[in-house]
């Protein structure tokens, strides 16, 4: 019976990395890309930037200050840094990031294969070319809801602490063989890059103790020094950590995507999570159909009467009794199930609030864990119900390799969804359809991309997916005011009508009045609007919102002035301006020449001075002031003031002056 040799194993990881994902070497930037790499600029600082990513939140080169948005802060530095090599190297293009998740993943299947093949040698059931350490490795290695990590340049903080931590295990096996103190230390040094990566590390300060004590015949006592270890690196990487972001778990967010349970009771709330529990086991054993978007309410909103959370609670507690049974008896299966639940309880929602159900990266790891009982029962529960001996070998190779081929095909279909925002949402809004994430996602890079279009058809088209995919928004969560902005900046695209996109972001404004982007979008699209009245009407309704902006006292002036002929009117509003905001230039530039045209030059005169004085290089406004002079008999001030404006703007024509 044939073995494969180390050599022919790395090989093997190489090519299957390769088929697998070399389909991801030509995408561009996607989901959180921008967060960590394209719009980071602490990243884009290249090496001159690798300290600011280590003094600081992962948010922070984002954003440009400190933010806290999800629970306890996020510091995965050591990812970060690798960024600014790839940038330093590569700049902007994104061909690095994903060669380098390629490689870095097939280091993981590698490394996976190298500890399992420690750990298991107690387990002999070789196959041709194959054995169990090598069939779990590739079952893990194939599973297709890896696919969230590897074509996600971001997804590289998973695997380089997968890397670390697989790393420290082998370099703790060794130290249990030869008890040299220098393998403390770079059992030390493992573990806390493997920390440095992304803070789910953590989860193997447990894990390993029961590694430990499950494949090997090792004590406790012989195992303290490495246990102590451990323990003192996670001390020393949480000190650092809270000295850079702070610590404490709380909940932050203040609406339904940063925290989906915010209209939930706490009984709908554990339920919930009960539910995306078994959603887990539901991808790890048929992983269809995969998306980004598990965020509301792709997931709903559960309780205890559900049959979905029951079937979920009652598998669970199989698999609680299963370990316990199991963890005395040293079974694999039990061993299986215990990493499957450490792994994953960082990010299950039972501990502390993730601002999220669930996502496919969170079970990485986790997916080793069904790796192992998977392989288990291909290998040694199979191999028993099959009645002639000698077919063992072939029907499970066959099996096996049908499993594999299955997967293989669900990755490399999965992969081009990654190829760039637009592709990843309008795909994924069509699988999470009650998911408002992927439907604003989605909608809004529609707009974005009908606006390129020359062909008035295709922007057509265009425009009628965004509105349906941001009123399937809309109608999840009436409070999401990305929703509401980007479906009225879509409607307005679409019908060139104020009156389809303004009640949309009036709607943001009943939300929250102080919304920047709405604002701008209302005076942007309202000054396009030819219905005067509805014009006048809504900037009136402004004031209800906010009377302490000038640019609806302006605009209400040029409103009555240019489109109602109301000159009463006009000066009213611009008046009320004046007296809110007595230094606004626009307002006292418009309301001298709505004087002007009263034939009050005396009050145009007044203000104009004042607008002059503010921008003292206007040339309209000398223009304004000249004839205001003009018209008040004070001719020397007027030539001085029409010969400022000539000298400010040479192409004015002097002979159009009056003097």
């Amino acid at each position: 019976m044939k073995k494969l040799n180390l050599k022919s194993i790395y090989i093997l990881f190489i090519l299957a990395g390769f088929i697998l994902y070399g389909n991801t070497l030509g995408h561009e930037f996607a989901l959180d890309d921008a967060l960590v790499y394209s719009d980071n600029e602490f990243t884009k600082k290249g090496f001159a930037g690798i300290w600011d990513q280590l003094s600081n939140d992962q948010f922070m080169g984002f954003y440009g200050e400190k933010k806290q948005l999800v629970s306890g802060g996020r510091y995965r530095p050591l990812s970060m840094v690798m960024f600014n090599v790839q940038y330093a190297i590569n700049g902007e293009s994104p061909f690095l990031g994903h060669l380098f998740n390629v490689l870095c993943y097939i280091l993981n299947g590698i490394l996976l294969y190298l500890v399992l093949q420690k750990l298991l040698q107690r387990y002999k059931f070789d196959l041709p070319y194959l054995n169990f350490p090598l069939i779990v490795s590739l079952l893990w290695f194939f599973h297709p809801i890896h696919t969230e990590v590897v074509a996600n340049i971001k997804g590289l903080d998973e695997m380089m602490a997968f890397v670390f931590e697989m790393l420290t295990v082998l370099c703790l096996l060794k130290y249990l063989e030869q008890r040299k103190a220098i393998q403390l230390v770079q059992i030390a040094l493992l573990y806390f890059l493997a920390l440095l990566s992304k803070e789910n590390a953590l989860t193997w300060l447990a894990v390993i103790p029961f590694m430990i004590y499950f494949f090997t015949d090792h004590t406790f006592k012989k195992a303290l020094p490495a246990y102590g270890t451990l323990l003192g690196l996670f001390l020393v990487w949480f000190a650092i950590r809270y000295q850079v972001i702070g610590g404490g778990i709380s909940s932050v967010a203040d609406n339904l995507m940063n925290d989906p349970f915010l209209d939930s009771t706490l009984s709908e709330k554990y339920a919930t999570i009960v539910l995306t529990l078994g959603k887990y086991i539901q991808l790890l054993f048929y992983p269809h159909p995969l998306t980004y978007d598990y965020y509301p309410k792709h997931i709903p909103i559960v309780n205890w009467q559900n049959i979905w959370v029951i079937l979920s609670l009652l598998f669970y507690v199989f698999l609680i009794i299963l370990s316990i049974k199991g963890f005395f008896q040293k079974k694999i299966i039990a061993f299986g199930i215990l990493i499957y639940f450490i792994t994953l309880s960082i990010a299950s929602n039972l501990i502390f609030p993730i601002g999220a159900f669930m996502n496919e990266r969170f079970v990485y790891v986790s997916s080793l864990g069904f790796a192992i009982i998977s392989g288990y029962f291909l290998t040694f529960v199979i191999s028993k119900w099959i009645k002639k001996k000698k077919d063992v070998p072939v029907e499970i190779m066959t099996v096996f390799l049908l499993i594999l081929a299955t997967y293989g095909q669900a990755v490399i279909a999965r992969n081009p969804v990654w190829k760039n925002n637009f592709t990843l949402a309008t795909h994924d809004a069509n699988v999470s359809i009650n998911g408002a994430k992927s439907n604003v996602m989605a909608g809004g890079l529609l707009t974005e991309e009908a606006a390129k279009q020359t062909d008035p058809v295709k922007k057509k088209e265009m425009l009628e997916r965004a509105i349906f995919h941001l009123k399937r928004a809309v109608n999840i969560y009436p409070e999401y005011i990305d929703a509401h902005l980007l479906m009225g900046n879509a409607l307005f695209d679409y019908s060139l009508d104020a009156k389809q996109a303004i009640p949309y972001y009036l709607n943001i404004l009943n939300i929250n009045p102080s919304r920047e982007n709405a604002w701008q979008n209302i005076f942007i699209v309202l000054e396009q609007a030819k219905d005067a009245d509805y014009k006048i009407n809504t900037y009136i309704k402004l004031l209800d919102y906010d009377a302490n902006r000038s640019k609806i006292y302006l605009n209400l002036g040029r409103a009555f002035g240019r489109d109602k002929n109301d000159l009463n009117n006009s000066l009213l509003y611009l008046e009320r301006g004046l007296q809110r905001f007595p230094n606004d230039f626009s307002i006292l530039t418009n309301l001298g020449t709505a004087y002007g045209i009263q034939g009050n030059y005396v009050k145009a005169q007044e203000v104009l001075i004042k607008a002059s004085q503010l921008r003292p290089n206007d040339s309209n406004t000398q223009v304004n002031l000249g004839l205001s002079y003009f018209h008040n008999g004070q001719l020397d001030l007027a030539k001085i003031a029409f010969d400022k404006a000539v000298e400010l703007d040479p192409k004015k024509d002097r002979t159009q002056f009056p003097i």
